[in-house]
């Protein structure tokens, strides 16, 4: 049996297993057996499908294994009392809710060969009283030209692993933020400033002109860096005028080229030695500022799921 026709004969198998649990999980959801609010039971389901995924050799088991973790999810955040359940032993998988608890971003990456990674992910928002809507999210980074200037949906989605949720709000809006890491090459990695709007149905909106920055153009910030450097990127409370009241901002490491004549390739770029620059909200606008010392901060932020190291 030749290479394609064995990939092809595995990739059968395992679609229709996914069907198969689909099935199995829907009856079970219908009958209202084996503890349907007990989310313990699935989530060790799920942990256990997670540590799968990584271990094929080939791309296409890990992804088909990937497929089948997804749609076992999917039912899962379907069930009523799913918003407020953690998840919390996923450890690969990030999981933020927003402060008011009416969504939740999850979201998780598939490492492959070539140093090549695919990201998915869930927007779940509340629909009302124990019913909620679930936002496949779709990664189309391959297609989105100049995605620092686009406004994006879950179905056109520039994929990243999120870290953080910043809230804020000016006249009676609410104004969210997400902090996120991706990688998609072997040299180049990148932090990702990303606004978040709920539409008036509960779905997401990824990307707004929110920032004071350059020409003001900028719908999302996205740092790209060397692959063997580490670039932080945090929200925190900060004195920037003695005598004002903390406030909270954006804070990152500046980055620049090893050398001036490498300038605009980013495999070369890496954190300036103890420069860091800074985000801060004000009137519904993140005015960039530089130069801020990191080093006064008042308060960390909350723990949020790890991202990758790389």
């Amino acid at each position: 049996m030749n290479c394609w026709f064995k990939q092809n004969y595995i990739l059968k198998i395992m679609m229709k297993r996914v069907t198969l649990i689909s099935i199995l999980f829907t009856f079970l959801i219908l009958s209202k057996s084996l503890y349907a609010n007990d989310f313990a039971v699935f989530e060790d389901s799920l942990k256990k499908m997670a540590h799968k995924i990584i271990l094929p050799e080939h791309d296409f088991e890990r992804l088909a294994l990937n497929l089948e973790f997804k749609n076992y999810f999917e039912e899962v955040l379907k069930m009523e009392g799913s918003l407020n359940y953690p998840f919390d032993s996923l450890l690969t998988i990030s999981r933020i809710n927003s402060p008011k608890g009416n969504f939740r971003i999850i979201t998780w990456y598939v490492p492959l060969s070539n140093n090549q990674f695919e990201y998915f992910g869930f927007f779940q928002s509340k629909q009302s009283v124990g019913k909620y809507d679930i936002y496949p999210l779709t990664d189309r980074s391959s297609i989105i030209e100049d995605p620092e200037y686009q406004t994006l949906d879950h179905q056109k989605w520039y994929g990243a692993y999120y870290t953080d949720l910043i809230h804020k709000r000016y006249r009676r809006k609410d104004y969210y933020v997400l902090l996120g890491w991706r990688a998609d090459n072997a040299l180049t990695r990148k932090r990702i400033i990303e606004p978040l709007r709920v539409l008036g149905k509960g779905s997401p909106s990824f990307g707004r002109p929110v920032f004071r920055y350059e020409e003001n153009r900028h719908r999302r910030i996205i740092f790209e860096y060397s692959a063997k450097a580490t670039m932080t990127i945090r929200y925190e409370s900060q004195l920037i005028e003695p005598g004002n009241r903390a406030k909270g901002i954006i804070v990152f490491d500046r980055l620049a080229p090893t050398q001036s004549f490498l300038e605009g390739n980013f495999q070369f770029y890496v954190p300036e030695t103890n420069i860091f620059d800074a985000f801060i909200f004000d009137s519904g606008k993140w005015e960039f500022i530089e130069e801020v010392d990191a080093r006064n901060a008042n308060r960390r932020p909350s723990a949020r799921p790890t991202p990758p190291t790389e």
